[in-house]
């Protein structure tokens, strides 16, 4: 692999360590996960909030007390990370510090090259076919109504899944 790094005790013992990150979800989200290095140690609060600067031009939420931190980065590749004891984690980033904060549910990806949101994630949750397929032929012009209804049901079956 050419990376170099550790990587935390729990995870180091977990069938779901892969290359360096985590592959427990990756039917639902759609992508690895960081891997859980546990609390940063920065006192702050954790709700989500919105995250925009003159670099970052879309939108995204990451936790209150990582939104101003000296250690939030961004990567092509392992997206919105903390840096904090990047000399001990290495290539194995540690994921920003969620707390005890836990959201309404899991935010579903579709695969690339295809674009998902938020919305369309909580459309799929709500059971709301109408407003998922006007959502998607919104971010994803050009795609068919057939190919929404399928990404729907897709969806679907994968949050039946995880209710089970």
């Amino acid at each position: 692999m050419g990376l170099s790094g550790a990587v935390p005790k729990k995870c180091s013992e977990c069938r779901h360590l892969f290359e360096g990150e985590c592959t427990r979800f990756i039917e639902e989200v759609g992508r690895f996960l960081h891997l859980d290095h546990g609390p940063c140690g920065i006192d702050g609060p954790t709700a989500p909030v919105e995250y925009e600067d003159e670099f970052v031009k879309a939108k995204v939420t990451v936790p209150r007390k990582c939104s101003r931190c000296v250690h939030l980065a961004v990567g092509p590749i392992h997206g919105f990370h903390c840096t904090k004891d990047a000399t001990k984690w290495g290539h194995f980033h540690r994921g920003l510090d969620w707390g005890a904060w836990r959201p309404d549910h899991v935010y579903l990806q579709l695969p690339p090259p295809k674009v998902t949101t938020k919305a369309l994630s909580e459309h799929a949750f709500a059971n709301d076919q109408l407003a998922f397929i006007k959502e998607h032929r919104r971010i994803n012009p050009g795609l068919s109504i057939q190919e929404a209804k399928t990404d729907f049901a897709h969806f679907r079956r994968v949050i039946e899944e995880s209710e089970r």
